[in-house]
């Protein structure tokens, strides 16, 4: 089992433990501490969905950064109950874990949020199968962070809704935010 830091807000500089998973990968600090730079580090009265939480450490940067509302959807049993420990221990009571395929979560879904964060892991093609479904998750305005590996093709998000904000590649990874125009 490894660690990881939480970067930012509260709860700077604490660890959590992170499953040994294949396909699970934990958001790199420098690509975090871009991320909320991106975002603000006051994310006070910010509802948050992170889609595909692995080890949830986008959600738990957030709830450190003041975020009100933040769901989890992660989809594996061992991954979500060391993820749900984390939150136990940190005293995170605005984070709610949800064990559930993420495609299954998005139909069922009534609700819209501020910030969406969404990781799959790089070796499926979620990102691509979602795009076209993931605009009533967030609020008009609300902004959506994507993160992929540059051996990967995919498809820009809808310019009927969204317009990209923000790009950077860090070694293998790229990550990007989109902001909700309609």
């Amino acid at each position: 089992m490894g660690q990881i830091r939480i970067t930012g807000g509260l709860h700077r500089s604490r660890k959590i433990k992170v499953e040994d998973q294949p396909g699970l990968r934990p958001t790199a600090d420098r690509v975090r501490e871009t991320l909320f730079s991106w975002l603000g580090q006051n994310l006070s009265d910010k509802s948050v969905l992170d889609l595909y939480a692995g080890s949830g450490i986008l959600a738990i940067e957030a709830a450190s950064r003041g975020a009100t509302e933040i769901t989890c959807v992660e989809n594996n049993r061992q991954t979500r109950v060391q993820l749900q420990k984390n939150i136990d221990l940190l005293g995170l009571s605005q984070i709610k874990v949800i064990q559930q395929n993420a495609r299954d979560f998005i139909k069922a879904s009534q609700v819209a949020y501020d910030i969406l964060f969404l990781d799959p892991p790089f070796d499926s093609d979620e990102m691509n199968a979602i795009n076209d479904i993931i605009t009533p998750l967030v609020k008009a305005g609300g902004l959506v962070y994507r993160e992929y590996a540059t051996s990967q093709e995919i498809v820009p998000l809808s310019d009927d809704h969204w317009e990209r904000i923000k790009y950077k590649k860090a070694g293998q990874v790229i990550f990007e935010l989109w902001h909700k125009t309609a």
